[in-house]
């Protein structure tokens, strides 16, 4: 069947779904006791929020149609493309600098090559972080050269089962006509060095459209541009546009390094993505067999140990419960979602999204957080299903609606562009209102058509978090329409959105997963009526006023990783349970067809012990104790001081000999880790 067919059936079943539940819910309203106007509002309402849910079943019967099994991506030849590995950072302590430098490090090295390249691009502001930022940088450097230098040795020697297999194909194999001595004395170190200058840290000068803007400028600096174009004019942007001219980055060799060198693509990726061994062969390979598509979006792997949390562990779950979906409404709509970790051709986004010096385009609004949203709807991504990114799930409920609240702010400031008159003007006046003086005005440069199946994709998120506050009110307003079935209509949006999509996912080896992550969203998805709602009107305060007070996630996974779970737990939702106490009071002693409310009350009360219960591990073990384990575990497994201070300690030119003992006495402690537990 071709696309367009394929489309037409997809969108004409979801308008017949809807239009049927449209009419039962007129059907289900007793007339003869209710209000009219009362009865149209009620349906109006029901017919906003089923409409909506109606792209499950939707989805569903496309994956029993379509299959929901992973697509054979078409390869080409890639060895004349080249690609800078994009980690994209805002430190705001060490250890975000560490994990960031430890993921780019394993991404780098498991996927070496000549044509790969690694670029932390910083916006951190921190004085001494940025310094520290390019001490990391050095020492992995050191660890880079020490590691490459002694495979290297292996290979001269011809001793190959010491030599990685993938750097064996893309990296030694080149130099197998060349005497070994020969090799290791006038060559190696040569070849170790470059590939260490290869692993870099550029510092960006603005923070002009955020993330986006960071790998955006990447871009411009590798195809020969070094000063800023885009959003520098004040018409446009006012006082957040940046100054025509500056530099891009602040001066460095890895500045220099990477000037003009015309890279045909960046992978974008975030502080914690985990780029897995042959991943980046595999994109280029895609990619060279697509070279129209300006993204090409790899599947989004959500990974957990077996000390990480439970929630974690039914996140990652529930991911792999819906891949199948995924993988056929990409099939069936012919494009994707981009998910902001992706692979971007640099000539395709620049000509499109971007503009040059000559022709600017400017397609990404200024002070959009969900950019990703317009990217995708400009580039229409390539979906490569059998390539995936690493990625940890959210620590717990709280990181995880901490997230979804910056999401939701993102999605309101979309809104406020795909419908520019409709929210965006009332949005803007608002805004005035409350910020005075502080008011900046911004207009996008340059707007773009969307077909529907980019309109569709883009809207995704935005559908599902309206859908919370319009279920909150119909189970308000419910109690006063007298209705045939009372319960039908929620029970039906929660059987659509929680349980019907099983039917296609679910299979013999799954069934248990399917039936845990199902009880759990209940307890987890059935609060959101109230909690999404509040979280929709926080993001609407937050972008009417411009007060934001940022919480890192990280401080967040701290405090709950050193005190008890439960207690943190309560310590940041208790507001919630106690409202839904108190309304529950009230709506049993005044209301006597409540029962809905009720339980919806119910699962808010209990979600704090439901949060503190999902914090815990699988053997139901505190991160606190498990922590406190290890450090004492590691404490009597080695006394020698100089160990805990690891890599931060370790000269570059000590790097060799420390860096073997230190990897020695890691693998006899993980092995005992193991033993014991």
């Amino acid at each position: 069947m071709k696309r367009n067919a394929r489309v037409f059936c997809y969108f004409g079943l979801w308008i017949f779904l809807a239009l049927t539940t449209l009419v039962l819910n007129i059907l289900n309203i007793n007339w003869g006791t209710t209000n009219i106007v009362q009865g149209v509002f009620i349906i109006v309402v029901l017919g906003i929020i089923q409409g909506s849910v109606m792209e499950f079943p939707v989805q569903t019967f496309t994956t029993l149609v379509m299959g929901g099994n992973i697509r054979k991506d078409k390869k080409a030849c890639a060895d004349n493309l080249t690609i800078i590995l994009n980690y994209n950072l805002l430190a705001t302590g060490r250890d975000d600098i560490d994990e960031c430098m430890e993921t780019m490090y394993n991404a780098y090295m498991e996927n070496l090559s000549m044509d790969v390249s690694a670029v932390l691009v910083s916006a951190t502001n921190d004085k001494n972080l940025k310094e520290y930022e390019l001490e990391v940088r050095d020492k992995y450097r050191a660890l880079i050269y020490d590691v490459l230098f002694q495979e290297g040795v292996s290979y001269s020697d011809r001793d190959l089962h010491r030599v990685d297999s993938l750097r064996l194909e893309h990296v030694w194999s080149r130099y197998d006509d060349m005497e070994g001595v020969v090799f290791a004395r006038e060559y190696l170190d040569e070849i170790c060095d470059g590939f260490a200058r290869e692993f870099m840290v550029i510092h960006r000068v603005s923070r002009v459209v955020r993330k986006c803007g960071q790998y955006q400028d990447l871009m411009l600096l590798s195809s020969g541009d070094d000063e800023a174009y885009s959003y520098t004019d004040k018409e446009y942007y006012g006082t957040a546009a940046r100054t025509y001219g500056e530099p891009l980055f602040h001066d460095s060799e890895d500045v220099e390094n990477i000037f003009g060198r015309k890279f045909h693509y960046t992978l974008v990726l975030d502080a914690d993505t985990g780029v897995p061994k042959k991943t980046v062969f595999e994109l280029l390979e895609i990619a060279a067999a697509h070279p129209e598509k300006g993204i090409i979006q790899p599947s989004i792997k959500l990974t957990c140990g077996k000390d990480d949390t439970m929630f974690m562990h039914l996140e990652s779950m529930r991911q792999s419960i819906y891949e199948p979906m995924t993988n056929a409404l990409t099939a069936m709509l012919g494009q994707s979602g981009y998910f902001g970790k992706a692979m971007i051709k640099n000539s395709v986004y620049i000509e499109n999204v971007i503009g040059t010096r000559d022709f600017v385009i400017e397609r990404v609004p200024i002070n959009v957080l969900s950019h990703d949203t317009f990217e995708a709807a400009l580039l229409r991504p390539y979906y490569a299903g059998t390539v995936h990114l690493l990625e940890a799930p959210s620590y717990n409920y709280v990181t995880w609606n901490i997230r979804e609240r910056r999401w939701n702010r993102g999605e309101i400031i979309l809104a406020t562009y795909f419908w520019k008159y409709t929210i965006g003007v009332p949005m803007a006046w608002l805004q005035k209102k409350f910020q005075g003086d502080k008011f900046n005005p911004t207009k996008l440069r340059t707007e773009s058509e969307l077909d529907i199946v980019s309109s569709y994709i883009a809207h995704s998120a935005l559908r599902q978090m309206v859908m919370k506050p319009l279920l909150l009110l119909f189970i308000l307003l419910h109690i006063s329409v007298d209705l045939h079935h009372t319960y039908a209509p929620v029970v039906m949006v929660m059987f659509l959105v929680l349980v019907f999509p099983k039917f296609a996912t679910c299979n013999k080896k799954n069934y248990k997963y399917v039936a845990i992550e199902t009880l759990a969203s209940i307890f987890q998805f059935t609060p959101e009526a109230m909690v999404g709602s509040v979280r929709i009107c926080r993001a609407l305060q937050v972008n009417i006023s411009a007060k934001c007070k940022w919480i890192p996630q990280r401080a967040v996974e701290e405090d709950f990783k050193n005190s008890n779970p439960f207690v943190s737990s309560l310590k940041h939702l208790w507001g919630y349970s106690a409202f839904a106490l108190v309304a529950a009071i009230i709506v049993m002693i005044f209301s006597s067809s409540g029962q809905l409310l009720l339980v919806m009350l119910t699962t808010v009360i209990v979600l704090p012990f439901y949060t503190g219960f999902t914090s815990l591990t699988l053997g139901f073990k505190s991160s606190r104790n498990i922590r406190m384990f290890r450090d004492n575990v590691e404490m009597s497994t080695t006394s020698l001081p100089a160990i805990s201070s690891s890599l931060s300690s370790i000269e570059p030119s000590q790097l060799s000999f420390q860096n073997e003992f230190q990897l020695s006495v890691k693998k006899l402690s993980s092995t005992f880790l193991r033993n014991v537990g």
